[in-house]
């Protein structure tokens, strides 16, 4: 072979091997923006392989409405219940070890917690609905203090509720809402905010402001389900990961101090219309947040299109996994989710459609940090009850059986 021949087969062997990158970077009024038409890689069905479920009507484990999970650096896997007001902890081949907490209002015991994170001390954190606060634990189901949730920058009156948490180092993430009543509204705002172990506001990413008329003579359901509280996502390095808006796809990127420092965006994305089954399951939720009585029940005014971005996920390779309104559309058979991988800078790199059991519509999935995914059945109802009175439906959408199933990931 020619010395030529040779450099030019090198060359392309090196280009062949070079990850692949999609996604063009232009400044907009200042700001990075990632604008994707394309993936750069082909669709690929990733077959999940099965490590070990638990929960079901044959197991002598009982869960209740799981509404997180984590993993440590052993393998064990923490499950926070909701309604158990626990956490069920299996080690890596999915035998229960213990439960942490407990139902009250004592040292380390929680009401209706609503998400877990490891904090830097090591401890775990339970987030609680109302009042917003995190109310740690050891290992060892000690009580280990509790952080009260502080966002109101020293504005007086109103209360908190808090819907997700995140940690990674010593980086603590909030989201929720806070209420100040007023003579004839209340005024909600909703936020994404960074806090330190103290509890205090230090950076604020996001925030929604609405004025809720009282009584609720209608109701508007971005009111009160706007796009990110329930939505983002931290990173290893510490960077938050939130939808900018409900309509579209794009995806805003702080660093850890607040600093905006990218957006990732599909401009040709088609927010999913509603029809009349999605309408009827998210009528159905608000109705069970409206109470018992339909005589009571206002107008609710509903979007006529689902959240473009309906969940954002990190692996352990600081890769963003973009759940959005169509990755449970029409899917072929045996396809549980469709999700769009991009690398840590933002550039789409395929599409990946996960192959495994489940209902796209009521069960969701954690990614563990460690190459394994946990299928929760029945986490869509968990986290919409994280919002309300505990109580959540989507109608004959419901699990009857809650259970969860460890999968490990192949690697792509």
């Amino acid at each position: 072979m020619s010395a030529k021949i040779f450099v030019t087969v090198l060359i392309l062997g090196m280009i062949a091997a070079a990850p692949a990158i999609a996604g063009e970077l232009f400044e907009v009024d200042g700001q990075t923006v990632v604008r994707n038409e394309e993936p750069a890689l082909p669709m690929i069905e990733l077959e999940l392989e099965e490590l070990w479920r638990r929960g079901g009507e044959d197991d002598d484990v009982m869960i209740g409405l799981p509404v997180e999970a984590l993993a440590d650096e052993e393998g064990r896997v923490y499950l926070a219940d909701q309604q158990l007001c626990q956490v069920h902890v299996f080690d890596a081949a999915g035998e229960m070890i213990k439960t942490l907490s407990r139902e009250g209002d004592g040292p380390g015991e929680v009401r209706g917690p609503v998400d877990l994170v490891r904090l830097p001390d090591g401890s775990f954190g339970l987030s609680e609905f109302f009042p917003g606060k995190i109310t740690k634990i050891t290992f060892d189901d000690l009580p280990a203090g509790e952080i009260m949730v502080d966002v109101s920058g020293g504005q007086t009156g109103g209360f908190t509720m808090q819907t997700m948490a995140a940690s990674a180092g010593n980086h603590l993430v909030v989201a929720g809402s806070r209420s100040l009543p007023q003579e004839k509204f209340t005024e909600r705002t909703h936020f994404l905010a960074a806090i330190d172990q103290d509890g205090n506001q230090t950076v604020r990413y996001m925030e929604q402001v609405s004025r809720i008329q009282r009584p609720h003579s209608v109701v508007h359901e971005n009111d009160f389900l706007p796009s990110f509280p329930l939505a983002s996502a931290l990173g290893p390095d510490g960077r938050v990961y939130t939808p900018r808006d409900r309509e579209n796809y794009a995806i805003n990127v702080f660093l850890a101090d607040g600093t905006l420092d990218r957006v990732i965006e599909q401009p040709e994305f088609k927010t999913w219309t509603r029809n009349k089954l999605d309408t009827k399951r998210i009528l159905t939720l608000f109705e069970s947040w409206a109470g018992a009585n339909p005589d009571t029940w206002p107008r609710f005014d509903l979007q006529k299109t689902e959240r473009a971005i309906n969940t954002l996920h990190i692996d352990g390779q600081g890769r963003l996994w973009v759940q959005h309104s169509r990755s449970n559309r029409d899917l072929p058979e045996g396809n549980f989710l469709s999700l769009d991988l991009y690398d840590a800078e933002g550039h789409w790199q395929r599409e990946v459609r996960l192959v495994c059991e489940g209902s796209s519509v009521s069960d969701g999935i954690r990614f563990l940090g460690d190459g394994r995914i946990l299928l929760i059945k029945g986490f869509v109802v968990a986290r919409l009850a994280c919002l309300g009175s505990g109580n959540a439906t989507l109608g004959e959408d419901d699990t009857e059986t809650i259970e969860v199933i460890c999968y490990q990931l192949p690697e792509i």
